[in-house]
């Protein structure tokens, strides 16, 4: 189950392609900002709450200023992360910043627990695996997870071992096994959770692409088309822009059938898909239209630049190398979208004027022109 995903997931729970893995967590960070903002302003807020208790705890005055001063410093600290994850744009850089105000709240922690007169030290560990727990619930790679929460029970042991006094070696070794295994439990989860929201993101991605795309030249199907082409059509006639539609078919198609078999003509289609594909922009739409008809749409183009790639196109595609040595034409019709057109009327335009491009020799390029209506 899962096989073809798991081998795009790496050992840490993420893509192996880094691009994809950009694009999920870009995608994860996203839908759980307001999550992320919520959970770090209730951490904050508690940790600014302890204030109330320490005032009882701490007869020297001083010590409690100071104390107050590291929780104040904090709740600002989280107040100025609060805030800026608003403006942050670049998801990635926000996995650092997260990571970092984690490490610095623990620092903090670490600091006031100092400040503490013969500090037991299970309940102090029992704060650590609350911070670990806190860790893993602000959203962020499972890996910086890992090492923040790691570095906390080191850090917090080795500051415990060298400058308190009074060390209980047997609570010290029980302290820090119970840390790592709710270390060890949290990161198990995190990692499942981890694998899992990104199996269900390849599966959602591949559903729309199935749904989207000709399963024969991978390029955009009909339905995909019509949706696309109806934005350009609003865009170009609100923004007073030239659009330009071609429509190609395969002249003779159906003797490469016949004499071929159906294979070869999948491979024609294939190789000619591809061919076309690497010779037009990103901005440009193209598609399978039916059986061997694809169409092309050129925003921000007039008909006389639109002839001109057409003309480019039918020569790159009579030109070519094909197995079997294959002659393989084709006859293109063009037409540009005025003011009077819908999408319906400027794709009947190309259409007859394809029509008319195949009755007067085939393997031509024409534009629309009023007298073939």
């Amino acid at each position: 189950m899962h096989v073809e995903k798991d081998k795009k997931i790496n050992f840490i729970g993420e893509f192996s392609d880094k691009e994809l893995e950009k694009e999920f967590f870009q995608q994860d960070i996203e839908s759980v900002v307001g999550y992320i903002k919520l959970i770090v302003l209730i951490l904050g807020l508690i940790n600014t709450l302890f204030i109330i208790p320490d005032y009882f705890l701490f007869q020297d005055r001083n010590a409690f200023l100071l104390i107050a001063l590291y929780r104040i410093m904090f709740i600002i600290s989280v107040f100025l992360l609060f805030v800026s994850i608003k403006k942050i744009k670049n998801y990635k850089f926000l996995e650092y910043f997260v990571t970092v105000y984690e490490m610095v709240g623990f620092l903090l922690f670490l600091l006031v627990f100092y400040e503490y007169e013969n500090p037991d030290y299970l309940v102090q560990c029992y704060g650590v695996m609350i911070l670990i727990l806190a860790v893993f619930m602000v959203p962020n790679r499972w890996i910086n997870m890992i090492g923040v929460s790691l570095f906390i029970v080191i850090t917090f042991n080795l500051f415990y071992f060298y400058y308190m006094e009074n060390v209980d070696i047997s609570e010290f070794y029980a302290g820090i096994v119970y840390s790592l295994l709710v270390l060890m439990l949290s990161s198990v989860l995190a990692y499942r959770n981890s694998r899992y929201k990104r199996i269900h993101y390849f599966d959602t991605k591949e559903l729309i692409r199935l749904s989207t795309t000709d399963s024969l030249t991978g390029i955009y199907n009909r339905a995909k088309f019509n949706e696309e082409f109806k934005q350009y059509v609003c865009l170009s006639k609100n923004n007073n822009k030239s659009l330009s539609v071609i429509i190609i078919d395969f002249d003779d198609f159906k003797g490469i059938n016949d004499t071929y078999g159906h294979l070869i003509g999948d491979y024609v289609l294939v190789e000619c898909s591809n061919l076309i594909k690497k010779n037009i922009r990103e901005s440009d739409i193209f598609a399978r239209w039916g059986g061997e008809e694809f169409v092309l749409v050129l925003p921000d183009m007039d008909i006389k630049n639109a002839f001109e790639v057409g003309e480019r196109l039918r020569e790159q595609i009579e030109n070519h190398e094909f197995d079997k040595e294959l002659k393989i034409t084709c006859s293109f019709g063009i037409a540009e979208l005025s003011i009077e057109d819908d999408i319906g009327t400027i794709l009947q335009k190309a259409d007859q004027t394809l029509y008319a491009a195949k009755n007067s020799g085939k393997n031509k390029v024409m534009v629309y022109q009023p007298s073939l209506q």
